[in-house]
């Protein structure tokens, strides 16, 4: 994954693979429809508004049904809360069409950031998020796919700060109270 900058305007890319068919699936901040899908130079698909605010990117099989989708993070108004506010969408995409799975008006806390834990074969991927809580702390927990929506899973770890949150192979690496910390992601279920 990867985001380019140009003159305060950004395009964050991942890859997704459907139908044994590789595709770039991009934020372009600058478009009318920033959740794009691309294969080489054509556009396929494009979904989302300008003004949801998309600000986080990642591609991940949510249900372990070994298709992926799209997980973006948004800051907008929603149903249950009328003021912008941090949130994730999860997007399936067809081979043509992109199509909302899961739209959350909240994951209970304002988000921060998330990351999948990696691939395993016919096994959902983890979500891992950093939420900001009532305390003002920032807490990462887990959270698992239950057909409706996600559920934590396991128990939460907080920090006064932390940021910079990703998974890499079997760890979680994040910067948190000034220190650099790296976590079995398992460790959180």
């Amino acid at each position: 994954m990867g985001l380019v900058f140009s003159c305060c305007l950004w395009v964050q890319t991942a890859m997704l693979m459907h139908g044994g068919i590789a595709y770039s699936v991009r934020i372009d901040a600058s478009a009318e429809h920033p959740l794009q899908v691309w294969r080489g130079q054509k556009l396929i698909a494009d979904s989302l508004r300008m003004a949801y605010h998309p600000w986080s990117l990642q591609v991940a099989d949510v249900d372990g049904d070994d298709i992926d989708e799209i997980a973006v993070g948004l800051t907008k108004p929603t149903q249950n809360l009328p003021f912008p506010h941090t949130t994730l969408f999860v997007m399936r995409f067809d081979g043509h069409q992109i199509t909302r799975k899961w739209a959350a008006s909240t994951l209970g806390r304002p988000l921060v950031e998330f990351c999948f834990s990696p691939k395993e074969k016919g096994k959902p991927q983890t979500l891992f998020t950093l939420e900001k809580t009532l305390d003002g702390k920032i807490a990462l927990s887990a959270k698992r796919w239950t057909g409706f929506g996600f559920q934590n899973a396991g128990k939460p770890k907080s920090w006064r700060i932390a940021a910079r949150l990703r998974c890499s192979g079997d760890r979680l690496l994040l910067s948190a109270d000034n220190h650099q910390i790296s976590l079995p992601w398992r460790e959180l279920l």
